[in-house]
């Protein structure tokens, strides 16, 4: 999974120029631009990616765009994780030190986890970041993308 969220944050970064004065004049353009290119990015994949600008919080600065409030789709309509079980997911997001773990309650399996820089919503159809994104959260995300989603880095679409 990092090298999906590292993809994104090149291709951020290289397409910067495409938004960054529509998101200074805050423009839905700019909202429109940002998941235009995340998409792109999604398709390489084979994956549906997001980056979401909740309410209420702060606007960021145009070079931290996709680095929190990012989910990323797998397959939307899958409702039960097939390979991983709640325990071995509990152990593996433990060096992020969770302060709560939960089960989803979107009508399927998952689980939320509260973390002391935001939220891991993990759904069997895919992961909603609501945390900055750091390297020990990569490292989780690469560990359920290819347990509990059984993707690689060469399984590029």
């Amino acid at each position: 999974m990092s090298w999906i969220v590292k993809d994104l944050w090149d291709t951020l970064d290289k397409r910067r120029d495409d938004f960054e004065s529509l998101w200074q004049d805050r423009t839905l353009r700019a909202f429109e631009t940002i998941n235009w290119i995340a998409s792109e990015v999604g398709e390489r994949w084979g994956v549906l990616i997001q980056i979401n600008f909740p309410p209420g919080q702060e606007r960021p600065e145009a070079a931290s765009i996709g680095r929190k409030n990012v989910s990323i789709l797998v397959d939307k309509n899958r409702r039960k994780f097939e390979t991983v079980e709640e325990d071995d997911v509990k152990r593996a997001i433990q060096p992020l030190s969770p302060q709560s773990f939960d089960p989803a309650r979107f009508g399927h399996e998952g689980f939320r986890a509260d973390l002391p820089t935001g939220r891991i919503d993990c759904l069997p159809s895919g992961v909603h970041l609501w945390c900055t994104i750091t390297p020990e959260v990569l490292k989780f995300l690469d560990w359920i993308f290819v347990n509990g989603y059984g993707l690689k880095p060469a399984s590029r679409a």
